[in-house]
This record gives C-alpha cells, structure tokens and sequence, in this order.
C-alpha cells in the first residue's frame, strides 16, 4: 500500500460452492498484500468482484443475476470496475464478453493468481480483458496469501483441482481441467498455518478429494495410486486441530486404509460423504458411476460394520436422462432401506459438453420436479425422525458465534458447514468462537437444526 492510501477498495461476492469460496479468500489475499483495500460492502466499493458458479442451470442462473444487480452499478458510476471471475468465464467467456458489455473484465480459474495485475489493467483503462485459459485452474499453495471469511473457527482447505472422472452429468472436468493434487508439504503447512490462526475445524475439499496423491511422486510404493489415507494420517497430528472432515469420498475409491483412519483418528472424524447419485443399474451405467446397485449397497454395510459411529451423507439424481417410473421407485425404495444421516438432493441440469446431454429419453422437467418432491419429502420425516431420536444425547459442539435471540450458534461433528444444519446453544459465561464445549442436545428446530445446552461431564 502506497503513502497516498489503496489503490482502491474491492468487494467480492462469490457464489456456488466452499471451492469457490476459497478461491475468493486467496484472492482477496492476494489483494490485501499488493495495495487494495477490502471493501465490507458494495457501497463502499471502487472495484466488485463476482466470482460465480456454472456447474448447473440454476447456479448459472443465479450468477448471471448477480452480474446484472451489479453492472447498474457500473453503469450509473458508482463503480470504477465490474470484474467477473470463476467458472462461468471458464466456460462461457469469450460468450459473455460479447453479451455483458458492462463487465470490465472476464478472469477464469486459470489465472487467480494475477488478480493484482488484472485489476491494476482494468482501473488504468487499458481496455476489456477476458482471461482464460482452457482446461485448466490454478491450483494455490500454502505460500499464497488468504483472507479467511466467516467465523474463523472453520475453514476450508483445497487438496486437489480438477477431476479425470467421466460422470455423464458433470461439466467439471471441462470447467476445471485435469486432476492436480497439491503436494504433502503443502497441505500439512497450511494445515498448521490455519490452526496457529484459531482455526479448529478444517474441512478438505476437491472435486475428488479420494483421488489425492494419484500424480504425485509416491515415497513409497504405490505410483499412480490414491493416497488420501496418508494425508489424513498426517493432518490427523497436527496440534491446534480438533476436527477434521474429509468432503466429497467417490464410492470406487473406499479402501481399507481409508476406513481406518476415519474409524480411528484424532481429528480425522467418522464422517464419510458419499455420493451415490442413484440406486438403479440402468441409472448408474448410464451415468457412467463405475459401480453397480449391489457394490454401492456393499459398500454402505461395509462403511457401516466397519464405523459403526460414522455419520453418512449421500446425494442423488432425479431426472437424468432415461429415469423410468421403475429406476425411480428402485431409489425410493433404496432410501427407504438405507437410510442415511443426511441426504441432498438435486435435480437433473442438461449441461452442455457432458455425455448426458447426448442422451436421448430426456425427463420431462415437470416430471423431475415431481420425483423430486417425493423423495425430498421422504428424506425430510427420515431426518426429523432421527433428529428427535438424538434429543437427550451428549455431544461435543465447536462454538461459532453468537447469532440473533440471544443463541449460539455451533455445530457437532455430525454437522458439516453449510449443509448439514447447525446446533443453537444458550450462550454462556467463558465460552466462545472457536471452543470445543460438552452438551446436551435439548431438542430440534425446522426439521433441519438442533437446539443445546451446556452440559457439565462432572453431572455424570
């Protein structure tokens, strides 16, 4: 930062998932240490940064909106900037170039990086940029700068970029580029550097986080082989963690080794999410999962018999193209005799430049959105039911913050940021973001959320 003040003050607004969000935070980081300034709102912004989602419809539609809120700003002079970043220009860039006259500029996922000199270009007036380079994302390391967002008593900790899977109903490979592990050392620095800051929880993420270690140099053998146990048993020592939650586990991928470690770790907890998509044979083959009915139903025993503690998520797939009224049932039925602890949902999106769009026997939407519903309501009187049955349970909760109505806010280990619900605990005296406490769970709120108080072990 220059003696006559920033450069100027930048606003992000991102969209789309916790792998967004953290390339936001290296930006901003990025940012913070080359002169700008972080603007809080967008009132109060020189420069706005949108960093979107593409992966379905929705996410595109939703992007798409939050462009335009913003480009009347630009266009009324309140801005000096509109910048547009992250997947859609990825994938639709030199598109929207020609359609969104208002952005300045246009920055894919290959070039975070050099979000400083993009913005230094775009405020100096030397012309529009569009800044993508196709199939590939730039993968950060522990060296880069990062401005956590939220609470700080969690965060988000990127493994690995890009994803080599053929799933017929996913464009990330496309948007994303080839699979790139970031390398031990890296991980396990950042790791330590997040918990020196009073981050507690670490969530991993990639876009196929079991895949970790398949392109890097093995120190033993095993090249070309997945060894996302190893990075869990590393993270599992160090100090200054209580938690940490592995995200996003392919079915083809559960080893023995993996179930060890998140049977028996420290920090690594007895959470496994992973998604199935679909129970029906014709579904999965047509989905290109690499798995059948019975190896997936295989593989839920397993995990069960072998963590009997776990919590397991799961999501599924309505409306992928050639879904009969049987492959349908064959999923409720599924759900009805596998439950798990939480459950997404999505409905099919026909995305561009995926094997499913080439499918023929499209679901009508309307039909979709039915099938839907169904299984959604299912999955809710599942939920609630075992919400009630885990009211008078002790569990450790890690404390987030204070929220509205005089609440805590916190989660339990059962909880994942963002998805799974959170627990409301009547505040305390000595307790705050960021502490691990004892409770008692006291009863559920909106179907989805726990309430708590404060349990005292030596009660006991």
């Amino acid at each position: 930062m220059s003696a006559d003040g920033p450069k100027a003050s930048v606003y992000f607004h991102s969209l789309g998932c916790p792998k967004n969000l953290l390339d936001t935070e290296v930006m901003l980081g990025t940012l913070a240490t080359r002169g700008y300034a972080l603007a809080e709102s967008l009132d109060d912004a020189d420069v706005a940064v949108i960093n979107t989602c593409s992966f379905i419809e929705s996410a595109r539609e939703e992007s798409i909106q939050a462009i335009l809120d913003v480009a009347d700003l630009r266009q009324s002079g309140r801005l000096r900037s509109l910048v547009v970043a992250g997947c859609l220009p990825q994938r639709y860039g030199a598109e929207l170039a020609k359609e969104l006259p208002e952005v300045d500029v246009f920055v894919g996922t290959s070039h975070y990086q050099a979000i400083d000199g993009i913005l230094d270009d775009a405020l100096a007036g030397r012309g529009r940029g569009l800044y993508v380079e196709p199939g590939h994302t730039h993968l950060y390391d522990h060296e880069a700068p990062r401005v956590l967002s939220g609470h700080g008593a969690s965060a988000y900790l990127k493994i690995a970029e890009g994803c080599d899977r053929v799933c017929a109903f996913c464009a990330i490979p496309e948007i994303r580029g080839r699979f790139q592990s970031r390398e031990l050392h890296s991980v396990l620095a950042e790791a330590e550097q997040l918990a020196s800051m009073g981050v507690r929880e670490i969530n991993l993420v990639a876009q196929d986080s079991t895949a970790w270690g398949k392109d890097l140099h093995p120190i033993a053998e095993g090249a070309g082989r997945p060894r996302i146990a190893e990075l869990l048993r590393g993270l599992d020592d160090v100090e200054g963690l209580e938690w940490v939650r592995l995200l996003y586990i392919y079915p083809t991928s559960v080893d023995d080794a993996l179930l060890e470690v998140l049977a028996n770790g420290k920090r690594v907890l007895p959470y496994v999410d992973i998604p199935l998509q679909h129970a029906a044979e014709n579904l999965l083959k047509r989905m290109r999962r690499g798995t059948t009915a019975d190896r997936q139903r295989a593989l839920v025993e397993r995990i069960r018999s072998a963590i009997p503690h776990a919590t397991l998520r799961t999501t599924y797939i309505v409306g992928f193209p050639g879904e009969t009224d049987e492959d349908f049932e064959t999923l409720l039925q599924f759900a009805r005799d596998t439950p798990f602890d939480r459950v997404g949902v999505f409905r099919y999106s026909d995305e561009e430049g995926t094997a499913g769009f080439e499918l023929g026997e499209k679901v009508p939407r309307e039909l979709a959105r039915e099938r839907y519903q169904r299984l959604t309501a299912l999955l809710a009187e599942q939920l609630a039911a075992r919400l009630e049955g885990q009211v008078g349970k002790i569990a450790d909760a890690l404390v987030e913050g204070p929220v509205g109505g005089g609440w805590l806010q916190a989660r339990l280990a059962s909880q994942a940021p963002e998805i799974d619900g959170v627990t409301f605990l009547r505040p305390w005296e000595g307790f705050g973001a960021g502490d691990l406490v004892p409770v008692r769970i006291t009863g559920v709120r909106g179907g989805v959320d726990l309430e708590a108080e404060r349990f005292d072990p030596a009660s006991l």
